[in-house]
């Protein structure tokens, strides 16, 4: 069983008459390629169905029921999709082009489209892609289809409700297609739960307000629903602090598994290119209980830059400072186990990433390089001397994160 979908079946229970089987054979020798194992557990486990009404999961063969995943494939008859989305990307079945797997949807309408890039001869590194009707754009993600429900399950819960794709463990839900079917037909609503959840949140989360300092200083203050989307996972987080409230109902963000001897760790959440800007979203996660928390400068500097294949610098140094409400009690941002400090960040790209996603020729030139982000702090050294946790020499108090573009 691949670890991923281990992982998801602890946060995401299979419940009856879940799981599907399927001639991966068959199915593979008509694709003309293999599909990514953990594609094959998941189907296994689940079967084909959705995620609180939300993520749907294509099914690899149109006997199985449910959306077929060629019939979401873009190809060369998909001259409407070409012209909604701009697409660069070669068409299937050239190597190189998009695989979809899931799409996202909203009372039956798609929204949304979840692929594979079929990049290279080993599928279980074939990077998902994410294209949204409301954002008109790509954004890659270096990890395959498991990790990257993995990774939305656990992030969802921080984000205000109209940004969710899925409501977020431990709350989210898998439902087959026939399970679901067999509901209505009984008159029974399968996704009763999600009106129950999001009444009891919507208590929580009305009418806050916040205040967001700039990097020049000025301060905006926002309520809930007027905070820029990109703010929305570290408002979140902003929330909780200033009003002290008890969130039971909210789950924390991405925690990735940590081992002790990386504690702490700085994680990418997401990256994408638009107009020039780069933007990243991010997060400092424990991972593992310290001895105390992790205590943070207020405000909290970092530097971003692109490198080559050999860490050789391909961009001067960007430094940010990223504004956070410090904790009442120390006066600095607290990172705990249970509680990631989630951050997003915006820098002008390098000239020669201005064009990356928008054509083949340009993934593939950026193929060998990375975005690296690298956080210098005291309560870093401090946290890793008491915790008994290693470091290079120089590097005590250093937290670094890279993410391989066109991977």
């Amino acid at each position: 069983m691949h670890p991923a979908v281990e992982t998801l079946r602890s946060l995401m229970p299979p419940r009856d008459a879940c799981g599907d089987i399927v001639d991966w054979r068959s199915i593979e020798e008509g694709l003309g390629v293999a599909l990514p194992s953990d594609f094959r557990d998941f189907i296994a486990v689940y079967g084909v169905g959705s995620i609180d009404d939300q993520l749907e999961i294509a099914s690899p063969d149109e006997g199985v029921g449910g959306v077929a995943m060629l019939a979401m494939t873009p190809c060369a008859s998909s001259v409407r999709w070409l012209e909604e989305t701009g697409s660069g990307y070669p068409l299937w079945p050239e190597s190189g082009s998009l695989i979809c797997w899931g799409r996202l949807k909203s009372y039956g309408e798609a929204y949304g489209f979840l692929y594979w890039r079929s990049v290279g001869s080993e599928p279980d590194r074939w990077p998902v892609v994410v294209w949204k009707r409301d954002r008109r754009e790509f954004v890659e993600y270096p990890h395959g289809m498991a990790e990257f429900l993995v990774r939305l399950l656990r992030e969802s819960g921080s984000l205000p409700l109209d940004r969710r794709d899925v409501f977020g463990a431990p709350h989210s839900r898998f439902i087959h297609w026939r399970e679901e079917s067999r509901l209505n037909s009984e008159n029974i609503d399968p996704w009763q739960y999600l009106e129950d959840l999001h009444d009891e949140l919507d208590d929580l989360e009305n009418d806050v307000a916040v205040d967001i300092t700039s990097p020049g200083g000025g301060s905006v203050t926002y309520r809930r629903d007027e905070v820029p989307v990109e703010l929305a996972a570290q408002v979140a987080q902003l929330r909780e602090l200033a009003t002290g409230a008890d969130c039971d109902g909210l789950v924390a963000p991405v925690q990735p598994e940590v081992s002790a001897v990386e504690a702490p760790q700085l994680v990418f959440l997401g990256i994408h290119l638009r107009d020039g800007i780069l933007s990243i979203n991010a997060s400092i996660t424990l991972g593992v209980p310290g001895p105390a928390p992790l205590l943070l400068s207020v405000p909290l500097r970092l530097s971003v830059r692109t490198s080559g294949p050999h860490g050789e610098a391909t961009s001067s140094e960007e430094s940010l400072i990223v504004h956070a409400g410090p904790s009442p009690a120390s006066g600095r941002i607290e990172v705990t186990k249970d509680r990631p400090f989630t951050f997003s960040v915006s820098v002008p790209a390098p000239e020669s990433l201005r064009e990356y996603g928008r054509q083949s020729s340009d993934r593939e030139a950026t193929a060998e390089r990375f975005v690296v982000m690298s956080i210098t702090d005291e309560g870093v050294g401090f946290f890793r001397a008491a915790a008994g946790v290693a470091a290079p020499p120089g590097s005590e108090s250093t937290l670094v994160a890279s993410w391989p573009l066109g991977a």
